[in-house]
């Protein structure tokens, strides 16, 4: 999720340095007192698998909400949302900061569905093991689990970026005592530990950027003269742009990290989910909004520059420079806690992916250890500090052109798509955008390297914008395509046409022709044509849409 991404900075910001004693004392004591309060949240749910893995119907509207402020959120957002303020200006903030927000009401539409076609579903694997069946769940499950993998590198990056720029303290030993913090509460108490957690954590980060924001706002006031010089202001065509190309990356992406299901399912109730979620999208947008402007305010103080060749993603920090000492101690403080809940949603995320990619076969212990040592390689990876947004574009504009099949499954005038259209479908996503490339820039090599986005997010032309609409369109083109090629084939040739039915409401779904099919191969039986008549079986219909 290029939200929570974090372009690491080489450059080097002349934020004020909390001292070595200072900075050890303050990251922790914090992450003392957060391992404190994970494991007292976790007593209720070690020895509750239930609660552990899923906390189904768990959690009220206000828990919920700052959870999904937390799962939003990480210590990047000091470097990302800055920058897109210094690029895009104030149109650009407020794009970001939608684009991170808006993606929530997509869980409070999708979820309820969920729960009408089964009221155990808690992931989103679970529903596609029931409708396309293995080949694609096993697909969806690495996936997951690469793209949460991909989030703890790049929360790891940017807090060893902030300790950097913070403190003189070696910036890899407290990134790993995070990594062990989090690891220890969540393996003891899962995901229902994370959500207590998060939600006593982002209700003090919620405080504490106020807090900074006040403070920003008595010492820091630019004149007229120094805005209008700098400019930043004016609505932008890239601002523009940055409202379509975020919400899709941010939007698909989002849908690939557990941690999202995982909240949405621990809803008492769907009137709890959709309250939780416009309270949460206004709780995402205002800390997104206000750590944003950070940008243009350095800009206009003169804090930073382009003239200066630091990079956009330093703004906060020279801003933060400029302030009293105890705001470097403030900043210090908020980004660890802001990382413990960014990581700890992953560890939790990582956990019901690789439970789900074992059927819910192997012990928890077993998940436990798998995740603690998936640790290592995400530091490994952390510590070489890769070029994290690029990573991330990648990974969303994968999103966008492989998710669109998998959530038509839930609409259930598409009962004949197979699992092989939706696997056509989500490489022909990924075929479009090249060949979208290809037109658009004029070669072979250039348009397929935008599958890449080497030229990062902010670029000239509109290639990108393209890239990301293009994506989800050309996946639906290709599924429906081959959908129509399969089955005229399998009419020429006399083979029964693909159905896939429900079950009685709550009782998960099959294919009208399940008896010969088999439990464990509900997603390749074929049935008689033509479907059921409208209006028939209504009550099943319900569960898919």
């Amino acid at each position: 999720m290029a939200s929570d991404s974090s372009s690491s900075s080489s450059g080097t910001a002349a934020a004020a340095k909390v001292s070595a004693p200072a900075a050890n004392a303050l990251i922790y004591m914090t992450l003392v007192c957060l391992l404190v309060l994970g494991l007292v949240a976790g007593w209720r749910s070690h020895r509750n698998a239930g609660l552990f893995l899923k906390a189904i119907r768990s959690q009220p509207v206000w828990v919920l909400s700052l959870n999904f402020l937390a799962v939003n959120v990480g210590s990047g957002i000091f470097f990302t949302l800055p920058e897109v303020g210094t690029i895009a200006g104030i149109t650009g903030v407020f794009a970001y900061a939608f684009a991170s927000a808006a993606p929530l009401f997509l869980f409070a539409i999708v979820g309820p569905v969920f729960r009408r076609h089964n009221s155990s579903q808690w992931s989103m694997t679970a529903f596609i093991m029931e409708r396309y069946g293995r080949p694609l769940h096993v697909l969806y499950g690495v996936v997951c689990t690469l793209f949460v993998g991909m989030y703890m590198v790049s929360e790891l990056t940017a807090i060893s970026s902030v300790f950097q720029m913070l403190t003189p303290v070696h910036p890899l030993v407290p990134a790993i005592v995070i990594c062990v913090v989090t690891t220890i509460y969540t393996a003891f108490g899962g995901v229902f530990a994370s959500l207590v957690t998060d939600a006593v954590q982002s209700a003090l980060i919620f405080v504490l950027i106020v807090v900074a924001v006040v403070a920003v706002g008595v010492s820091v006031r630019p004149s007229a003269e120094d805005i209008q010089r700098v400019g930043l202001v004016k609505p932008t065509k890239m601002g523009g742009e940055l409202f379509v190309i975020l919400t899709l990356a941010i939007g698909f992406s989002d849908m690939y990290h557990q941690g999202f299901w995982q909240r949405t399912f621990a809803s008492r109730n769907d009137r709890d989910l959709r309250w939780a979620t416009f309270i949460g999208f206004w709780l995402v947008f205002v800390v997104a909004a206000l750590v944003g402007m950070a940008g243009p305010l350095a800009a206009w103080a003169g804090t930073w520059s382009a003239a200066s060749g630091a990079p956009g993603s330093t703004a906060f920090f020279t801003l933060v420079s400029s302030l009293a000492g105890w705001v470097s101690g403030l900043t210090l403080v908020l980004s660890t806690s802001l990382s413990c809940c960014a990581i700890d949603t992953c560890q939790t995320a990582m956990f019901a992916s690789l439970y789900d990619l074992a059927e819910q076969r192997v012990s928890i212990w077993v998940v436990r250890v798998a995740v603690v040592l998936l640790n290592i390689p995400v530091i490994v990876l952390a510590e070489r500090a890769p070029d994290v947004l690029q990573v991330y574009l990648m990974a969303d504009l994968l999103a966008c052109a492989t998710l669109m099949p998998i959530l038509l499954g839930l609409v259930r005038r598409l009962s004949f798509i197979h699992w092989t259209d939706a696997l056509v479908g989500c490489f022909g996503g990924i075929v479009a955008v090249g060949a979208f490339g290809q037109a658009y820039l004029g070669n072979v090599h250039d348009g397929w390297q935008l599958l890449l986005l080497t030229g990062g997010l902010y670029v000239d032309d509109e290639r990108v914008l393209g890239a990301f609409c293009i994506a989800p369109l050309g996946s639906v083109v290709f599924m429906f395509a081959f959908a129509g090629l399969r089955m005229g084939a399998a009419r020429l040739l006399g083979r029964r046409q693909y159905w896939y039915v429900t079950r009685a409401p709550g009782a998960g779904c099959e294919t009208a022709d399940d008896s010969k099919a088999g439990p464990d191969s509900v997603y390749g039986a074929q049935a008689e044509a033509p479907p059921p008549a409208p209006g028939a079986g209504k009550d099943a219909g319900e569960c898919c849409g």
